[in-house]
C-alpha cells in the first residue's frame, strides 16, 4: 500500500494539502474537510451525502479525498451550507 500511495500516477487515498498552497486552496481543504468530517460524525455512506448534496457519489468521493482542483470555493462552501446550515465564513487580513 506505501508504494501504492506514493506513485504520483495512483488514483486512490486521501490527497494532502501541498506545502505553500494559496489561500484559496486552503479554504477549499477545509471545506472538504468539514464535509468529511459531517460524514463521519453522521456514519453516512457516500451516497447519503451524495443525496443531502444533490451530487453524485463521484463528486462526493472527489469531495472527500480533498481534490480540492475539482472544486470552486463557492461550491464547497455551498455544500458545506447544505449541511451545516447557519455556517460562517470569515476572512481575515494576516
Amino acid at each position: 500500500m506505501r508504494d501504492k500511495l506514493s506513485d504520483p500516477d495512483y488514483e486512490g487515498g486521501n490527497l494532502a494539502l501541498q506545502s505553500g498552497a494559496s489561500e484559496v486552496d486552503r479554504a477549499k481543504y477545509q471545506a472538504c474537510q468539514l464535509i468529511a468530517k459531517y460524514q463521519r460524525e453522521h456514519g453516512w455512506m457516500q451516497k447519503e451525502v451524495a443525496a443531502k448534496l444533490g451530487v453524485d457519489e463521484s463528486r462526493v468521493s472527489d469531495l472527500l479525498r480533498g481534490k480540492i482542483e475539482s472544486f470552486t470555493l463557492d461550491r464547497l462552501i455551498g455544500y458545506a451550507e447544505k449541511l451545516h446550515p447557519g455556517l460562517r465564513v470569515q476572512i481575515s487580513a494576516a
